[in-house]
């Protein structure tokens, strides 16, 4: 029969390769949507310091589970050799060092997720929800990293003293309960903030059933992150069942904060095309009313009318040709792009303008669309007509 420390082992160092895998792979295909690792994006860097904070949180799994801590029955560290004695402090501190990792970790992929948000919602009013949650997670990590090194157990050394004075220091029983109440509350929040714009948005269902299903994928992280403290509070003195959960989350949220990134290198792996495609359109792109059917250009490139289109813009999200990303109100061209408004019902044609008495921001042209100026009382704004053709050739 495997013991409980084998099984730790085999499942953490199983896990870590696909984690890494996953970041190598997501840092891969920004490089091939951006042309360059020198365009790679600060959420990009982020996610190559969460390679190391992931490693550290496998290692230190690993060494918590070969070795004793204070975390013990009492009485039992006064039967303690002098040998396991020292074995329990080491292990003590790799258990305080396992804490360090994880919280960067976790609050490290909300980071990464919080500025994909960001730029997704840009020019949207869920945007402001974005700013709101983001403070919410920057509030509490440092909420909880002081209550953790200055309040909980003091002095610090206790941390790793064999035995303890205070059961805060071993236990960890009211650090475990505040990181656990901004963790999971934040990620609600964060879950909160991509699903209702695609659940109104005028996508096919296909479409709309697949984007939902990747940015529901934090419900798992919510999961591990409840089950992991519920192991911590449940499970008698000796148990490596939290272990497991610890090892189980780091990896949830890895995974979950690399998926939306994954597109264009499984497009180029295995010849998908863009994710935006639907159906295949003919015609050139000159303006005359044809469209490519290789997608919109990034808004304020010039290049709309040109035969190379491209289906994603500067940040990595797709455009389509019967999709419109409204810039921010009152930008220029080049303002950051935001979620794709509701397609036509009939087919025939969509415009878009201003709305209210003032004027919108540029709005993405299509490959092929027909592009038009109209006076506004309160300036110039512009439009576009988006046509949407059929399969015929």
């Amino acid at each position: 029969m495997v013991s409980s420390v084998t099984a730790l082992t085999i499942e953490s160092w199983t896990l870590y390769p696909f984690g890494i895998l996953l970041i190598a792979a997501r840092i891969l295909s920004r490089r091939i949507l951006l042309g360059s690792f020198n365009k790679l994006q600060i959420d990009d860097w982020i996610m190559l310091f969460v390679a190391v904070t992931f490693t550290g949180v496998i290692v230190s799994v690993n060494q918590v589970s070969h070795n004793l801590s204070n975390y013990l029955p009492p009485g039992a560290a006064e039967a303690f050799t002098s040998e396991e004695h020292d074995n329990a402090v080491y292990g003590s501190k790799f258990v305080m060092i396992l804490e360090q990792f994880m919280l960067a970790n976790t609050w490290l992929c909300k980071a990464c997720l919080l500025i994909l948000y960001h730029q997704m919602t840009l020019g949207l009013k869920h945007n402001k929800l974005v700013k709101i949650v983001g403070g919410y997670c920057a509030f509490g990590y440092v909420l909880v990293q002081i209550l953790y090194l200055g309040v909980w157990c003091r002095p610090i050394q206790q941390y790793w003293q064999v035995p303890v004075d205070n059961s805060q220091c071993a236990s960890y029983y009211h650090h475990l309960i505040t990181s656990a109440v901004f963790n999971i509350t934040s990620d609600l929040m964060m879950l909160y903030i991509p699903l209702p714009i695609l659940i109104k948005a005028r996508l096919p269902l296909k479409r709309k059933i697949v984007l939902c299903g990747v940015f529901s994928l934090g419900v798992l992280v919510i999961l591990s992150a409840i089950l992991n403290r519920y192991y911590n509070f449940t499970e008698p003195y000796g148990s490596l069942v939290y272990l497991d959960w610890y090892t189980g989350e780091a990896a949830t949220s890895v995974f979950v904060a690399n998926v939306p990134h994954l597109w264009p290198l499984l497009s180029r792996l295995f010849a998908l095309g863009a994710f935006n495609s639907l159906r295949r359109t003919t015609g050139n792109s000159s303006g005359n009313g044809n469209s490519s059917g290789k997608g919109f250009y990034p808004k304020g490139s010039g290049n709309h009318k040109s035969g190379r289109a491209r289906p994603y813009d500067q940040h990595g999200y797709i455009q389509t040709e019967s999709e419109e990303r409204i810039a921010s109100a009152g930008a220029g061209p080049g303002a950051g792009t935001t979620w794709p408004l509701p397609d036509s019902k009939d087919g025939a044609g969509l415009e878009l303008g201003s709305m209210g008495s003032k004027p919108m921001g540029y709005v993405a042209t299509a490959a092929g669309g027909n592009e038009k100026e109209s006076e506004h009382r309160d300036g110039i704004v512009k439009t576009v007509q988006i046509r949407q053709y059929s399969n015929e050739v």
